[in-house]
């Protein structure tokens, strides 16, 4: 039989430490929670065990505070976003059947070290999981130590602590004893440190020994007189240090028998811990709830049936509003459900469903995005589909990980009905739809959502769908030339990295690479990683001047990007239209910016001439041009006007150059008198300024002192003392509301401001400067975006949207429209919204997205 005793708040701790911030919609946090039970199932996996004890540590005092009253006296209380997390978990732990325990005057360690010898006395195994070293002195033939470290754990038995540590596990409290434990608090003998106690006791074995025989033993006159001033702090040390093996607790091994988890209980505080994934992933789904009858409950049972084409449209007749689940396979129509009574009802004609889509009935939906990327391959258009599930659960909640419907309906506690049919699990969250539906649209009404649900993110939706449909033509030989030339030019650098190294290895192998550089080559070593030398990108550019080799390794890591990641990735994504159609996904960040992907059409390198050069082919189709337009330093200008700042304003209004106006205030030069270099180093700070840059990452971008970058941010918030202003408020007022918005209502909660740690609060605080901006800037090119495609449809015109790029926007147009549609996209685009500060589009058109981007 095997006991896994659990080490609760070490693993709890190295949970919250190892886990990046996270948090429900409403602030509370839980990655401590997600990273102690992912660590737990993998223990478990690893382990095997028969049972299983999770023990915790209780806020009294133990005996070893009544025996020094100052053990782990400069211990940091546990930070109130952990503490938070310490109940929910323990009662999640017990509803899924594991039995905690505590104990009184004793800490967690001398829990397992009782467990783990009423496990050696019954001539059973023990395995130990935790990360605190103190319970190495627990080994035996019975007993190991699984010990975390980082994201691995290594098992620890009496021959691996022989070999690590040269003594026996019993011998690592004589360490101790000698050498103390500053964490603890734990004095041991003052002036004696780590390698001194190991070679005593590697040497002597105990510190019984070394007392009995101080004078005959072989040691210096320092250590000697250390050793005798020491002797009463040192047998208390050990005391502190030694592992109470008889703490009054239940000792029956049979009592840690996981028991039948309460899966209903557990579902209920998993779902209001938002922790889906992980419910997902331990096989735990939300159970039947049950409505209220009279005074008893009684669960509500539904059924599902089909209907025809004659019945559907007598129902359709009758209903006033619908909420409709659609079935899709690979984009394909199979089916839609809705409520009805209490029944789902399931309808697989096509012609049923294009008769809804056509009809004048308010649709509630799920994944407009699908329906009207449907609609517009059939060549339609959909009347009144008024309202989005998912689009609404993103505004409400825009950090989720996605918007599934029975975890929708799971976090905001819809009653889900009983279902008794096995053949499709997504039934009763169907039936469930119409309440999650009220209860979404109720609450974007209560934080003003509403204009930019149905004015802009359904709109949008329809825009998008289209954009995928159309794709983006591409010259498919040119990249193919374009992939073996970069091929060609990667084999010529191989070689000459080799000829460097005096010998052939993997380039891509990080520890091959390592060893060529550091050992082969002897150049300094910046960073170690676990694994070995680091060759991050980081490291190469701190050692680009030592050797040539290094350039050529950074040549060759972009040249096989290029290769890897855009030439051979894009060809493997051309339709047989000869387009590439990736999908757009308005659901995806944090900001309300629209993503790319299969493939990730917005990060075409731009940067080098050699990455531009894959915008050759993208190109337009044959009688056609591609015109692109896009802002001028949109987010500059909202930033201008969200802070409302006098002298930014003033720039734009006037339409002077923003970065030159910057250097001529931040280096106190007249604008005349600023140099290219100035300008550069302004536009910089301007830039840094909306992303909440620090002086030591501007002093980095523009190669000054640090000293000099925070005199240059000094300055520029002394110029500029609106945006100071800004940035200011914009901090507090998060602070106390949680979040911040952008001009359109679009909310970006905000936890990490409330969190002990400095990092994670800094984090947060330039979240809240920059979100607001990036935010803005994101809705208005959302709103231009659906005013361009109207424009066009209005005015009869061939030309279609075919990419999004941020602040860049793509036509394809026949070239009789060329000079119409480059109007229309400067117009809309301009006149998007209205600001204090005017927005500038320029707009440029070629039979290339390069020539076109000029």
């Amino acid at each position: 039989m095997i006991l896994l005793a659990v080490d609760g708040n070490s693993i709890l701790n190295r949970a919250y430490y190892g886990v990046k911030p996270l948090t429900t919609k409403d602030g509370m946090f839980t990655q401590a929670i997600y990273g102690f039970l992912n660590m737990l199932e993998k223990m478990k996996n690893d382990v095997e065990p028969d049972r299983v004890a999770i023990a915790f540590d209780l806020k009294a005092p133990t005996f070893r505070h009544e025996m020094y009253d100052q053990y782990k006296a400069n211990r940091k209380g546990m930070p109130q976003e952990l503490y938070m997390q310490l109940g929910p978990l323990k009662e999640l732990l017990t509803y899924l059947g594991y039995t905690l325990v505590t104990c009184e005057g004793y800490e967690a360690d001398d829990i397992l070290g009782t467990l783990s010898k009423a496990c050696s006395d019954s001539d059973n195994d023990c395995v130990i999981a935790s990360g605190d070293r103190d319970t190495l002195q627990l080994v035996n033939d019975h007993v190991k130590v699984r010990m975390s470290k980082n994201n691995d754990a290594v098992l620890y038995d009496t021959e691996k602590i022989k070999e690590q540590y040269g003594v026996t596990p019993k011998q690592l409290i004589e360490i101790k004893a000698i050498q103390g434990d500053s964490s603890d608090n734990i004095p041991g003998v003052p002036g004696i440190g780590e390698k001194g106690a190991r070679d005593l006791i590697q040497n002597y074995g105990s510190v019984e020994y070394i007392y009995d025989h101080l004078d005959e033993i072989t040691l210096t006159k320092s250590q000697r007189k250390k050793l005798e001033e020491g002797k009463e702090s040192c047998f208390m040390s050990r005391k502190l240090g030694e592992i109470c093996l008889s703490a009054p607790v239940d000792t029956n091994l049979d009592s840690y028998i996981v028991k039948d988890a309460d899966t209903d209980s557990a579902s209920k505080l998993m779902t209001r811990l938002e922790l889906f994934r992980l419910m997902e992933k331990m096989g735990i789904t939300p159970g039947a709830d049950t409505v209220q009858t009279g005074n008893r409950k009684e669960s509500r049972t539904i059924t599902k049936r089909e209907a025809g084409s004659a019945e559907f449209s007598s129902l359709l007749s009758e209903l006033e509003s619908i909420n409709i689940y659609v079935v899709w396979d690979k984009g394909d129509f199979v089916s839609f459900l809705f409520a009805y009574g209490d029944e789902v009802i399931e309808v697989k004609d096509r012609d049923c469903f294009d008769l809804l889509l056509k009809s004048g009935i308010k649709k509630y939906a799920y994944d407009s995005k699908a329906l009207f990327s449907y609609a517009d391959k059939e060549k339609f258009e959909i009347r009144n589909l008024f309202f989005d599930v998912t689009l609404a659960a993103y505004l409400l909640s825009p950090s989720s990980s996605d918007y599934d419907l029975s975890r929708l309906v799971a976090e905001y506690d819809i009653d889900v009905p009983l279902y008794e049919g096995d053949d499709d699990k997504l039934i009763p969250y169907v039936f469930s739809m119409k309440e999650l539906s009220n209860v979404l649209e109720n609450r974007i009404k209560e934080l003003q959502m509403d204009s930019l649900l149905y004015d802009i993110e359904i709109p949008l939706a329809n825009v998008l769908a289209r954009m995928e449909n159309i794709g983006f033509k591409v010259d498919v030989e040119g990249i193919k030339e374009y992939g073996e030339m970069i091929g060609r030019e990667l084999e010529n650098i191989e070689q000459e990295i080799y000829s460097y190294i005096g010998r052939e290895i993997n380039i891509n192998s990080p520890k091959q690479l390592g060893v060529a550089l550091f050992e082969d080559l002897n150049l300094p070593v910046i960073k170690k990683t676990k694994t070995g030398y680091s060759t991050s990108a980081e490291v190469l550019e701190e050692l680009r001047n030592r050797h040539p080799v290094i350039e050529k390794i950074l040549q060759y890591r972009t040249y096989a990007k290029l290769k890897s990641t855009y030439c051979d990735s894009l060809l493997e994504k051309v339709h047989e239209d000869g387009r590439i159609h990736s999908s757009f996904n308005q659901k995806e960040t944090r900001t309300g910016r629209i993503s790319s992907t299969e493939p990730n059409l917005q990060n075409i390198p731009v940067r080098t001439e050699l990455g531009r050069e894959l915008r050759r082919f993208f190109i337009a189709d044959e009688g056609c041009v591609l015109v692109d337009a896009d802002y001028s330093q949109i987010e500059l200008r909202v930033l201008a006007h969200i802070a409302d700042d006098g002298q930014m304003k003033k720039a734009f209004n006037d339409n002077v150059d923003i970065h030159t106006v910057t250097a001529s205030e931040v280096f106190n030069m007249p604008v005349n008198m600023v140099t290219p270099q100035m300008r550069s180093s302004a536009k910089a700070v301007n830039f840094g300024i909306v992303y909440g840059i620090g002086a030591f990452s501007l002093s980095k971008d523009i190669n000054v002192t640090v000293k000099e970058a925070n005199e240059y941010i000094k300055s520029y918030l002394e110029h500029f003392s609106g945006i100071d202003r800004y940035m200011k408020s914009t901090i507090e007022k998060a602070k106390t509301q949680g979040y911040v918005e952008t001009l359109f209502n679009r909310r970006r909660y905000i936890p990490e401001l409330s969190a002990s740690n400095f990092v994670t609060r800094s984090f947060g605080e330039r979240v809240a400067r920059n979100a607001p901006i990036q935010g803005t800037a994101a809705d208005i090119i959302k709103i231009a975006m659906i005013k361009v495609d109207k424009r066009l449809k209005d005015e009869g015109l061939e030309a279609r949207l075919v990419l999004q790029v941020h602040d860049e926007l793509i036509v394809e147009a026949q070239q009789y429209e060329m000079m119409q549609v480059m109007m229309i996209l400067q117009e809309e685009m301009e006149n998007a919204v209205k600001l204090s500060v005017p927005l500038v589009a320029e707009a440029a058109c070629g039979s290339t997205w390069y020539e076109a981007k000029g």
